[in-house]
C-alpha cells in the first residue's frame, strides 16, 4: 500500500531492563555511563529502591544478535566492564524475561497516505530513540493533520499539504538520529577521546552559553 522496505535497520542493538535495587556506587537520582568504541553502557539510579540498565552497541548483524537473546548478547558485548555493569548482567541472568532487546530501525516511507488511509507517528517516520522528540513529533503530526483536514474539503489536498509541511522536520530528525548514534557507539578510541574533550570544554564558563544557544538553534 505504502511501498516496500519501509523499515530501515541500522547496525545497532539496544537493550534495557529494570533493576530491583540501587547499584553500589551510583548516587541517588544519578547515573554512571561508560562510552567506548562501538558501545555505551549506563546504570541509572531512579530513586529509592529503583535502578535501570541501558546498553547499546554497534554490530554487523543485528538480527543475529537478537537471536542470541539478551543474556548472551549483552553479556558478550559488555561482560568485560566493571562498575555497576557486572551487577546488572548478573541480575539479567536471573531474570532475562524482563529485558528489552531490539534492533535500531527507522521508518522511511515514500508517502504517508493513500486514499483515506494515513500513517502517523512511528508508523510513518520513526526517528528512533536516539533522535528524541518521537512523541512530540507524533502529537504534532496528528494536530497538523487535523488542522489540514479542517482547512480543506478535499481530503487529497489536505493530506498533500500536511505531508509537505511535516516531512522536512521528520527527515531532519532522522538525520540527527543517525549522527547521534556516533555519540553512543563511537567508531574509534579517537572519537571517544574527542567526545570527552568536547564535554569537558563545554563546561567552561565562557563556552557554556555559546554551546547552549547552538543546541537550541539546532533543535528548532
Amino acid at each position: 500500500m505504502f511501498g516496500a522496505g519501509l523499515e530501515v535497520d541500522l547496525p545497532y542493538v539496544v537493550g534495557a531492563f529494570a533493576l530491583p535495587h540501587p547499584v553500589a556506587g551510583v548516587p541517588e537520582s544519578s547515573a554512571t555511563t561508560f562510552i567506548g568504541p562501538g558501545r555505551t553502557a549506563a546504570i541509572v539510579n531512579l530513586g529509592p529502591g529503583r535502578s535501570s540498565a541501558f546498553f547499546t552497541y554497534r554490530c554487523a548483524d543485528p538480527a543475529a544478535e537478537l537471536g542470541r537473546g539478551p543474556v548472551n548478547a549483552l553479556g558478550a558485548a559488555f561482560g568485560d566492564l566493571g562498575g555497576g555493569v557486572p551487577d546488572a548482567i548478573r541480575h539479567l541472568e536471573k531474570d532475562p524475561g524482563g529485558a528489552y532487546l531490539d534492533a535500531v530501525s527507522q521508518v522511511v516511507a515514500p508517502r504517508w497516505s493513500t486514499g483515506r488511509v494515513v500513517l502517523l507517528g512511528d508508523a510513518a517516520w520513526c526517528v528512533t530513540l536516539f533522535a528524541g522528540h518521537g512523541a512530540a513529533l507524533a502529537l504534532a503530526g496528528a494536530d497538523q493533520l487535523g488542522a489540514a483536514l479542517r482547512r480543506h474539503d478535499d481530503v487529497a489536498t489536505a493530506l498533500t499539504e500536511w505531508e509537505t509541511g511535516l516531512r522536512p522536520e521528520a527527515t531532519r530528525r532522522q538525520a540527527l538520529a543517525r549522527r547521534g548514534m556516533l555519540q553512543y557507539a563511537p567508531p574509534s578510541r579517537f572519537h571517544v577521546w574527542m567526545s570527552d574533550l568536547t564535554i569537558r570544554a563545554i563546561t567552561l564558563p565562557g563556552l557554556r552559553g555559546l554551546v547552549r544557544r547552538g543546541i537550541e538553534r539546532a533543535n528548532r
